[in-house]
């Protein structure tokens, strides 16, 4: 009934992966495992190669750094997945796609996942957002790419975009096609999954973050569909301008040169007509080298 289309950096899937899958998951299925040991595929290229190779009804996209907890998880998806409108469901995603380049939780974040770290320093946290939540579902525009389950159906309407490179922001764009073609994406409560990372937002994460704001910007602002046009009027701005100044600190700390940060920012507070960051932007290449400073000396001091 599922098809399990993982993206591995390795010639075969990690052992404790797929016992975890095959002890949990409740229901027939089939790993399609796209062996990119050798880096031949974008995540985009190696996502549709996966489902053109798959046979079953319903669809997961999973990171191979993870386990399962809950049992027969797959009945549970396959529940979910029918009720009618449903596009995509995941275990974390956020209210908001603003017009400025942001992240998932720029606006309602909505999660419901084990973090650990890889590398095990520290300890693993067990992320629920909106805390006491108590129903299976909530509505959500973005959704975090570490676990994506759609309808085989759904892959009439929406694929994910080759004309996009490497391994980042597939999830962003993907979620907002679902959107675009009508249908409501969904984060899960009733689902326990483990994922073992850090995260990895460097240079080329914001680089592919800008080119699927960039692409959808016509589209943009998309708000979560039961958020009313008051509550829009009076949330985009302050979160756009806020997330504007996020995003020149993070462009500082991965390297973009000041040019590239002027030049995008300056574009970015004319599109939103933030009179505040325009005028800001006299004295931004100043502001970018002391958040440089800063940045190597907090590296620095934590080595």
């Amino acid at each position: 009934m599922l098809s399990i289309i993982v993206c591995s950096r390795n010639s075969k899937l990690p052992k404790l992966f797929i016992e975890s899958l095959e002890k949990t998951i409740g229901v027939d299925f089939e790993i399609i495992c796209i062996d990119n040991s050798e880096n031949k595929y974008s995540i985009f290229s190696a996502y549709n190669k996966g489902f053109l190779l798959s046979k079953y009804p319903y669809l997961c996209f999973v990171h191979e750094d993870v386990l399962f907890h809950t049992q027969n998880w797959g009945e549970v998806i396959i529940k979910h997945l029918q009720v009618p409108k449903t596009g995509i469901i995941g275990l974390a995603g956020g209210d908001l796609v603003p017009r400025v380049p942001s992240m998932w939780w720029a606006l309602n974040p909505t999660e419901k996942i084990i973090q650990t770290d890889i590398n095990g320093k520290k300890q693993s946290i067990k992320n629920c957002y909106p805390k006491d939540y108590n129903k299976p579902t909530r509505s959500v525009v973005l959704l975090d790419g570490v676990f994506l389950c759609m309808k085989r159906e759904l892959f009439d309407k929406i694929k994910f975009d080759e004309t996009l490179e490497g391994f980042h922001c597939y999830d962003y764009d993907i979620a907002i096609q679902s959107i675009h073609a009508g249908y409501y994406n969904y984060v899960v409560f009733d689902i326990d999954i483990e994922h073992f990372s850090i995260g990895n937002m460097n240079g080329i994460y914001y680089r592919n973050l800008i080119k699927v704001f960039k692409k959808w910007e016509n589209q943009l602002p998309l708000f979560e569909h039961k958020i009313s046009t008051e509550e829009k009027k009076q949330l985009l701005q302050p979160i756009e301008e806020k997330n504007l100044l996020l995003l020149i600190k993070r462009l500082c700390r991965v390297g973009f040169n000041s040019t590239e940060i002027y030049d995008l920012v300056e574009y970015y507070a004319h599109l939103i007509k933030s009179n505040k960051t325009i005028k800001r932007l006299k004295y931004l290449k100043l502001e970018v080298f002391f958040t440089r400073i800063s940045s190597y000396i907090r590296n620095k001091n934590n080595y």
